[in-house]
């Protein structure tokens, strides 16, 4: 379909209107862009170019857009202005190339756009806000050993802990613990500690390590018996304290790890044990004990 015909005012060589048909030619397709002179009577175009030469040098040039002929409603005007060292084909080039800008301006049909390939779109999927870990708890239960006196067997027993982990590497917990030493004199422990902690290594770690704090309270059970004489006495002592613990962890799946640490204790008052007026023992005001076991726990 012929788009649009091209015609020079006043009046220029053929050569010159062809020129800018070929221009405009090569942006929309052959075919579709005419010089007036190579019109066949009756044909039907849809805009006239009429291309206005104000001056002989060429160095300016206005175009007027009708619409179907020369008589046609004029629908825009564009200016063109060129440098004097511009050749005349650069010229009539830029002439046509403008006249075939106005086409596809309306109508976009008429150029054929490249065709490219393009991979396909693939939506991007949304991502998850982060998670926040929940409030981590474990629960440690284990065997202790450790001196009861200053001297004779260490006094054995059991400890059970519990934590809370309510952020990284912070840790609170909770204590119990029983032991006791038999032989000539008999002693046993119970006691009670809070404190807080740190731990090394996430919740998913193959092995964390744990250093805590306690306050502690204590109390003592002693009984005696003088075989000689028959004589058996009992008694009882509170004691408080602080207590300083290391850990190290071994994890065996998401809830499961073994536990093993050392502890060092401070009880006020230290205790002397005697039967009659004869003394059998000394609990020291300061001891320490080792405890292994298994550990339990999860994510809230």
């Amino acid at each position: 379909m012929l788009s649009i015909v091209i015609a020079t005012d006043p009046p220029e060589p053929t050569t010159v209107v062809q020129a800018v048909a070929k221009s405009c030619e090569a942006a929309l397709g052959a075919g579709r862009c005419k010089a007036t002179g190579d019109l066949e009577p009756a044909t039907v175009v849809s805009w006239f170019a009429l291309v206005r030469l104000p001056d002989t040098e060429g160095s300016k040039v206005s175009i007027e857009f009708h619409d179907r002929s020369e008589r046609g409603a004029l629908i825009e005007t564009r200016e063109l202005a060129f440098a004097q060292w511009d050749s005349a084909e650069t010229r009539w080039a830029s002439t046509g190339a403008v006249i075939a800008a106005f086409v596809a301006a309306r109508q976009p049909g008429s150029i054929d756009p490249p065709v490219k390939d393009h991979a396909p779109y693939v939506a991007p999927q949304p991502v998850p806000p982060p998670t926040t870990p929940g409030l981590g708890w474990n629960i440690d239960l284990g065997v202790l050993a450790g001196p009861g006196l200053e001297t004779g067997p260490w006094r054995l027993g059991a400890v059970g802990r519990g934590y809370l982990q309510p952020a990284s590497g912070f840790l609170a917990l909770a204590s119990f613990r029983y032991a006791e030493r038999p032989e000539d004199v008999d002693v046993s422990w119970w006691s009670g500690g809070a404190g807080v902690g740190t731990r090394l290594g996430g919740r998913r770690s193959l092995v964390t390590a744990e250093l805590l704090g306690e306050v502690v309270f204590e109390y003592m059970r002693m009984s005696a018996r003088d075989e000689d004489t028959g004589e058996e006495d009992h008694s009882g002592q509170q004691r408080f304290g602080g207590r300083l613990s290391a850990n190290l962890a071994l994890s065996l799946s998401d809830h499961w790890a073994i536990v093993a640490g050392a502890e060092a204790t401070a009880m006020r008052p230290s205790v002397n044990i005697e039967l009659g007026d004869q003394s059998v023992g000394r609990v020291p005001a300061v001891g320490f004990a080792f405890s292994a076991g298994a550990r339990f726990g999860g994510d809230t």
